[in-house]
């Protein structure tokens, strides 16, 4: 680390990824907050009895308290929203002038020994008498390393003062942030109100400990009743509306006629499906960056932890949310496989981690973009034994990263299709001895239980409003039921399929990697590294 990083660190102290994305989760608890006072209120509307006037003065007291604590949420989270969005170009910009300042600050240092050496040469030609061109040639070198001097130390003054900039902009966001915090917490800085566990402990105090635990049980069940009531009233609206153009066909050319036509239709689109996938093998890898990445540590420990080429994981939700920008660099065009091999000290491979896009292009007439598409769902669903494009690029992939090369433990992972794909190849025989994990999120995979080894680790966080996991169609009986070492869990989450949201899940849920997978993790067994292999693969 150079000099000026030392003097300039505290402007790249802050990390406003993480720092928005918590503020996002203060703004979300202000929601539910606010729902929760709705809720409250609603308990006594309209009620007249003396019983219930004393329990709506109470209610009514509650509401304001929820009420104070929404505002605190809400405006903390913005203020630190605000903040983290103003930091990050800033730091960007000044992290270009550091790059700039300590390239001329490395000038400043080594042109006064080239001019002097120079101007020694000037003094030997004169002595020699030397002809005049060479002297001349001297001189002009002379000229431009001084100007060079000259204009080292101009842009390290500039790019100095721009780092000077940076620092005093961050102190004036930072400023401003405070102030609205500070303005947001000043009408009551009692904790207790901010926590919902506390303030029923608190309650309990004034309305009874019995009363307090049955009314904030029947808060948390009005809201789950609430969230699924309105997943079903979705429901129930889309299947009228489907009822409602399925009459008017019906009505033009009869039942018989449509269920003829609907059979043609899915029939043709799944032998489609099955040419493309059973006969063809897909193209790539298009890229291949295996060469591109250095060994690398945690984020905490590389310069470059903001970058998502650099950013390497050490959990489940790190896992989930680094997929999720896997599958945003492939998107519809190409199919992201990354393999992680974790190495020693020596070099020597102790464990490999393979991470598994999910489904990015939803178009059935697709045939040169990405391999994890429609039909690889729908082949991957009906077809499990059929080796699809994408399960070819998958082996593909395994074998460029060197993974039959050795007998290293396997972990391997993914969310929605990504999972499922995981869940397919564990059980191969050519690296089913060697899984040891399966992680996944929103995927279907219990069709699998009764092929995977009891001993293997499967850990999986579906979210209850998440309709994916559900779907195992055919290869599911009644002997796949999950073994001791499975760990499922199921919560609740409005934005029902989303690879953040199950990042921010498995942080909640499982907030360290179980026993046994801390090898497929950099840094989790001491002075291990992560060495990246990512390859892109299309339909060919």
């Amino acid at each position: 680390m150079s000099a000026l990083s030392v003097e300039f660190e505290d402007v790249f102290a802050g990390r406003p990824d993480p720092l928005e994305s918590g503020a996002a989760d203060l703004v979300t608890a202000a929601d539910a907050i606010e729902r929760a006072t709705e809720s409250l209120r609603a308990l006594v509307d309209g009620q007249e009895s003396l019983s219930t006037d004393v329990i709506a003065e109470t209610a009514s007291q509650v509401a304001r308290s929820l009420s104070r604590a929404r505002r605190r949420y809400r405006s903390t989270g913005q203020a630190l929203q605000s903040f983290a969005v103003a930091l990050r170009p800033i730091q960007r910009d000044a992290q270009a002038a550091l790059a700039s300042a300590e390239y001329y600050e490395g000038k400043t240092y080594t042109l006064p020994g080239e001019i002097r050496r120079r101007e020694g040469d000037l003094l030997r030609a004169d002595a020699v008498e030397a002809p005049q061109w060479q002297i001349d040639q001297i001189e002009d070198d002379l000229g431009r390393l001084r100007q060079a001097q000259g204009n080292a130390q101009s842009e390290l003054a500039d790019a100095r003062q721009a780092l000077q900039s940076a620092r005093e902009k961050i102190w004036a966001i930072a400023d401003t942030a405070i102030s609205a915090i500070e303005t947001a917490i000043e009408d009551g800085r009692d904790s207790a109100w901010d926590n919902w566990n506390q303030f029923w402990e608190q309650a309990a105090g004034w309305i009874g400990e019995w009363a307090a635990s049955v009314l904030k049980g029947i808060l948390e069940f009005i809201g789950q009743v609430l969230a699924v009531l309105v997943a079903i009233v979705i429901v129930i609206l889309l299947i009228v509306l489907v009822a409602i153009v399925l009459a008017v066909i019906v009505a033009a050319i009869g039942w018989v006629a449509l269920a003829v036509i609907a059979a043609l239709l899915v029939g043709a689109l799944l032998l489609t499906f099955l040419i493309r996938d059973g006969l063809r093998s897909p193209k790539g890898p298009i890229i291949d960056k295996s060469k591109d990445f250095p060994q690398i540590k945690r984020p905490s420990d590389a310069d470059s932890a903001n970058s998502d080429d650099q950013y390497t994981s050490e959990d489940y939700g790190d896992l989930f949310e680094e997929i999720g920008r896997q599958d945003g660099r492939g998107g519809e065009e190409m199919t992201v496989i990354r393999v992680i091999a974790i190495t020693d000290a020596d070099g020597a491979v102790i464990g490999y981690r393979v991470q598994l896009p999910s489904t990015q292009n939803w178009s059935p007439f697709n045939t040169d973009g990405a391999l994890n598409d429609l039909s690889a769902d729908a082949m991957l669903a009906l077809f499990p034994g059929l080796e699809t494009q994408y399960e070819k690029a998958v082996w593909d992939a395994l074998e460029r990263a060197g993974v039959f090369e050795n007998d290293a433990p396997i972990l391997l992972t993914g969310w929605s299709l990504g999972g499922m794909m995981a869940g397919e190849i564990s059980t191969d025989p050519r690296i089913s001895g060697r899984v040891e994990s399966i992680v996944t999120a929103g995927s279907a995979i219990d069709k699998h239980a009764s092929e995977i080894d009891p001993s293997v680790r499967v850990t999986q966080v579906n979210n209850i409003l998440d309709p994916v996991h559900h779907l195992e169609l055919v290869g599911y009986d009644g002997e796949d039921e999950r073994g001791s070492n499975w760990q499922v869990y199921s919560p609740f989450d409005w934005r029902i399929h989303n690879a953040d949201m199950y990042g921010e899940l498995a942080d909640d849920l499982v907030p360290a990697v179980r026993p046994g997978d801390e090898v497929f993790f950099a840094d989790d067994v001491e002075g291990t590294y992560e060495q990246v292999y990512e390859m892109g693969y299309t339909r060919g």
